[in-house]
């Protein structure tokens, strides 16, 4: 429809166009006023920080304060792939959660660090750069440190896993392995019993474990985070199977634990492999050495 000039509609639609403007900048101090109440929600989607709360137990490296770590290979991995993201999550003494969530950016680590839900923190989000994260094993000590951070962050220890033996005052542990647990570890009785394979055993009765070994246990137990919650299963469908039973005993407590070879889950290969592990040193000991071959079969 063509509007020819000074006509009636013209007019109409200019007083139109002036009314609307007017409107719109009465209400544009009531807008303002609505993005600093929402914490200009209107611009931003998550909120006031970056990172979730939501804790993953099969994917976040979580550090309960003196209950163990769990998920440390993840961190591992992350360092070796030098890409990607990966979180930790650590437990204050009052059972609050820090949360440092760690990422690759053009050849930097950058880490978000929220303690939004520590009881005692400054409840804020900060971002920090870093030239490297860096492992390194000490003598009784495992240590993640921050390398060539920028601002108020400076260097310093992501993650410290200690597991100095001298620090406990009793450390025992009594291992059971084998077809039906024919064979035993007991560092209790100072004892190992060989399953010889055709209904009896032979038994060494003073048995005594090297402190170094000791101490090598006691370190591969810690890195397995022996400590945490296991979802472990003694179910098998292979006949015969092995099976494991695993007591370890450390100042007042006693935590026991059982499985199956046919445990393939996460934390059946980790007990596993740390079973694995003492078994080997034992048995490539002089004393497991002297004991007889196994004369029986598997039936």
């Amino acid at each position: 429809m063509e509007v020819m000039p000074g006509s009636k509609l013209l007019r109409k639609l200019r007083i139109t166009a002036i009314l609307f403007r007017k409107l719109a900048w009465a209400a544009l101090p009531a807008l303002l006023l609505l993005i600093l109440a929402t914490g200009c929600s209107l611009f931003e989607s998550g909120g006031s920080s970056a990172i979730s709360h939501k804790i993953d137990p099969e994917a976040d490296v979580i550090s309960s304060n003196g209950g163990g770590i769990s998920n440390l290979d993840k961190l591992d991995n992350f360092m070796e792939r030098g890409s990607g993201s990966q979180r930790v999550v650590h437990y204050t003494i009052e059972g609050d959660p820090v949360f440092t969530e760690l990422r690759y950016e053009g050849g930097r680590l950058e880490l978000s660090y929220d303690t939004t839900e520590d009881a005692f923190g400054s409840h804020e989000v900060k971002t920090y750069s870093c030239n490297e994260l860096v492992r390194r094993e000490e003598k009784h000590q495992l240590r993640y440190s921050l390398k060539g951070c920028e601002g108020d962050m400076g260097d310093g220890d992501l993650l410290t896993v200690s597991f100095d033996l001298g620090s406990q005052n009793t450390f025992e542990f009594v291992l059971k392995y084998g077809f039906n647990h024919g064979n035993e570890i007991n560092t209790v009785k100072q004892s190992v019993v060989k399953d010889m394979l055709n209904g009896t055993v032979t038994e060494i009765s003073d048995f005594s474990l090297p402190q170094a070994d000791r101490q090598s246990i006691y370190r591969k137990l810690v890195l397995a985070n022996y400590l945490g919650e296991k979802q472990l299963s003694t179910s098998c469908n292979l006949k015969p199977y092995e099976s494991y039973d695993l007591t370890v005993l450390i100042n007042s407590a006693e935590n026991h634990y059982a499985w199956s070879e046919c445990d393939t889950g996460r934390d059946g290969k980790v007990m596993t492999e740390a079973a694995d592990y003492i078994i080997g040193l034992v048995e490539a000991g002089d004393s497991y050495l002297q004991l007889p071959a196994a004369t029986g079969g598997v039936k």
